[in-house]
């Protein structure tokens, strides 16, 4: 009787962790309880496997209570509750008193924080109960005749509790070295590269120096919208401010080394760089703001770990997943609380680096379909993004143009004016405002034939373009032409009758 019992435990556990995927979580030295953790199973937190045999039934309610009391431990050491429990006792044979049915039903502590339902198995009606085991933890349990034969040894208990052991050590064996696929050199090479630029930066006019930044490749759309596309990669070494560096360099250190760790170094590369860009080309397409920094490639090393959960989401969240999933969750929350966050930054580069890591693959895992899925989806994504941030640009570019020329003009730069808006013009010749300082700058160099013509252009598209009615008039003016200078002051006027310089010169023309 003993012997089938005990060969009942060790089968329930083998059942239970080599076909359902259980966890080990604790086994006791001399292997009569052990404790289980579910792999999908969430009706349950935890399954208890106790071997004793039963004398007394309040023999079982002191254990209930003295596990509740284990369990309240782990509560006040920080698991997050509730904690459900499956409490299954295996006994040679019932208690010898009316045990009270009552702690089968349920045993809640802690303002139900804790909860265990307790079944007992005996031989009789066994069959019966397995069943309503099965029922209970919503996994097939099966019934094995075998431990209803008579002939039972000890040495085929320690077959099925050795079968067990050694999975169990394969699992943990497989876990360890999903983290040993390489060392993170690469790691430490982006950490002393992002220092060193930070103070190079410094040296030539400060890393909040917006001027000094654009010079040394960050984020800038204007530029990007020119041409400018290495601008997508040069940001991800670049960091405005110290604290900005701090903080990014504290997260690479700590991060980074899993990730290069899990994928190998070439990967790594790949997961850092597709990130880092992915980042970028989302905040050109949706923040016109000057940007730089390593947060999108490290929230990629986020994405690249969330890929592993998704690949082994038992290995991930048994080794940092519900850690991870809070630190994300902070980060991007502090995005979007925080002003000058770049949080298009962010989910770029988690979203980028997921996908390069569904390109990659972990070592040793070839699924060439995922493969060409994550490629398609990585170029096809980037691609939309991209060309939706360069037609927000156009008009962001546009006004970038007209401030660069309106700022020459009161340099009294006029040649360098005239050159930069004739080129400006040959990419966007569809805008008034540039066509109008154009007309300044050629007034200034005596061109007025040109701007005779470029204010004609404008008045041509926007009759309510009074300033350039108004130049127009002192064009007419100077070469005499008093009637068309009248007729053009009258225009400006029409459009804007309080504007008393206009009010002025026109009275000028009739004296």
């Amino acid at each position: 009787m003993v012997i089938e019992q005990d060969y009942l435990y060790w089968s329930l556990i083998e059942q239970l962790v080599v076909e359902q995927k259980y966890s080990i979580l604790a086994l006791s030295q001399d292997g009569r309880e052990v404790l289980l953790e579910p792999f999908r199973n969430k009706q349950f937190t935890l399954v208890r496997l106790r071997r004793m045999d039963v004398d007394w039934g309040n023999t079982l309610a002191l254990d209930i209570e003295q596990a509740g009391a284990r369990f309240e431990q782990l509560l006040r050491n920080g698991v997050r509750g509730p904690i459900r429990v499956m409490n299954i006792y295996v006994s040679s044979l019932p208690p010898v008193d009316d045990y009270p049915e009552s702690f089968v039903k349920g045993y809640s502590r802690s303002k139900g924080k804790i909860d265990i339902t307790s079944t007992l198995l005996i031989k009789d009606n066994l069959k019966e109960k397995i069943q309503k085991l099965e029922e209970a933890l919503n996994v097939p349990v099966k019934f094995d005749h075998e431990i209803q034969r008579e002939n039972l040894e000890l040495a085929d208990i320690q077959k099925v509790r050795n079968r067990v052991i050694d999975f169990q050590n394969q699992q943990k064996e497989e876990e360890r070295k999903i983290f040993q696929n390489g060392k993170p050199f690469l790691t430490y090479l982006f950490l002393g590269l992002q220092i060193f630029m930070f103070l190079l930066l410094e040296l030539y006019g400060g890393s909040t120096n917006s001027e000094t930044l654009v010079r040394f490749g960050a984020k800038y759309n204007p530029l990007i919208y020119e041409g400018e596309w290495w601008r997508f990669f040069t940001p991800i070494v670049l960091h405005i401010g110290f604290l900005h560096l701090l903080m990014n360099s504290f997260a690479l250190y700590y991060i980074g080394p899993a990730v290069e760790r899990a994928y190998g170094s070439l990967r790594f590369l790949f997961i850092y760089l597709v990130a880092g860009v992915s980042g970028s080309i989302v905040s050109f397409a949706f923040s016109p703001f000057l940007s730089a920094g390593a947060s999108g490639a490290i929230f990629g090393c986020f994405g690249a770990l969330l890929y592993i959960g998704v690949q082994n989401r038992k290995v991930f969240f048994r080794t940092m997943g519900s850690n991870l999933l809070v630190v994300v969750a902070i980060n991007l929350a502090l995005g979007f609380a925080i002003p000058n966050i770049d949080n298009a930054g962010h989910i770029g580069g988690l979203v980028g680096g997921f996908l390069a890591a569904l390109i990659v693959q972990l070592p040793k895992r070839k699924h060439i379909l995922l493969r060409l899925i994550g490629l398609a989806a990585t170029i096809t994504l980037l691609v939309i993004l991209y060309r939706y941030g360069i037609s927000q640009t156009e008009e962001q570019h546009s006004q970038y143009t007209v401030l660069q020329g309106q700022e020459l003009i009161q340099d009294e730069k006029y040649e360098e004016a005239y050159t930069y808006l004739n080129e400006a013009i040959k990419t966007d010749n569809s805008s008034n405002d540039l066509l109008f300082l154009l007309s300044v700058s050629e007034i200034e160099l005596e061109k007025y034939d040109q701007a005779v013509r470029h204010l004609k252009q404008i008045i041509s598209d926007d009759n309510s373009y009074h300033q350039a009615h108004f130049n127009l008039s002192i064009l007419y003016a100077n070469r005499g032409d008093i009637s068309l200078a009248l007729e053009e002051v009258n225009n400006a006027l029409e459009y804007d009758p309080t504007n008393e310089d206009y009010k002025s010169f026109k009275e000028q023309l009739n004296r």
